[in-house]
């Protein structure tokens, strides 16, 4: 299929230990060798690619990412994530009904709540949000009244930024918070598995809005939620090093907490 539009989902994606293997250590106890160095510098510094290069991505490549991402932990093993993997022409149709609904502000909306209303955001968090909306338009030099400028950055969303691929992820609309957590470990997942094969990618909270116009191009059940997309390609890291700055993360004492060790 020359536009590569795929689903995967953990009845396809089996490739799992049989129950009788034990998988052996990989590492020594303290972690000191050099997997450990090469998983911690994939973790630090992943980082949201906006910028790609035109670059085919091969199928096998995208089917190994989500066979290894589908051993991802999840509650009782229900794994209850869904991919679908879209590129060319149904990736182009798909983005550019986005784009154009944006532009005449047409009435989408997603079938979840990211965000709290306003009244209930915890002022911690909102600080942050707002912090960081100031540090990424403030380093691509747009000022917070260039509403045309800042329009054109929002667009950019829905054209995957130019990545070759995208994906779409979907979750059941009658699980709750649990699965959630287990779609970002399978998410998470599917970065790094991505990063280690020289891809970058990008989490798109934006595109669920758009839950009605992905449903046209993909057969995607009633009863699941368009959680999240995913852009996903190969850097074009002259441009990533030109407007990329990265957000400060942090300190591992604001995070963690450690007791009775």
């Amino acid at each position: 299929m020359n536009a590569m539009s795929f689903l995967f989902d953990s009845v396809m994606i089996t490739a799992s230990p049989s129950p009788a293997s034990i998988p052996a250590p990989v590492t020594t106890r303290d972690g000191s060798n050099e997997l450990a160095a090469l998983v911690d510098r994939l973790l630090r510094e992943r980082y949201s690619a906006r910028y790609y290069l035109p670059d085919k991505i091969e199928r096998h490549i995208i089917e190994e990412i989500v066979d290894a991402a589908n051993c991802a932990p999840s509650g009782n093993n229900m794994q209850p994530w869904r991919v679908y993997c879209i590129a060319g022409d149904v990736k182009n149709a798909m983005s550019a009904e986005m784009v154009q609904a944006h532009k005449h502000k047409e009435p989408y909306a997603a079938r979840y709540e990211y965000y709290p209303p306003a009244s209930t955001f915890p002022s911690e968090y909102a600080a942050r949000r707002f912090a960081f909306g100031k540090f990424f338009y403030g380093h691509l030099g747009i000022a917070r009244d260039n509403l045309a400028a800042r329009d054109a950055v929002l667009i950019s969303n829905y054209e995957f930024y130019g990545a070759p691929v995208a994906l779409i992820f979907t979750i059941n609309s009658e699980l709750r918070q649990g699965s959630w957590m287990d779609l970002g470990h399978f998410m998470q997942s599917i970065t790094i598995g991505a990063r280690a094969r020289g891809l970058e990618s990008v989490t798109q909270l934006s595109v669920p809005k758009y839950d009605e116009i992905i449903r046209k191009h993909l057969p995607i059940a009633e009863d699941e939620l368009v959680a999240c997309a995913m852009a996903i390609g190969y850097p074009d890291l002259e441009k990533i090093t030109e407007h990329y700055h990265r957000p400060p993360k942090r300190s591992l004492a604001d995070v963690l907490e450690i007791h009775g060790m």
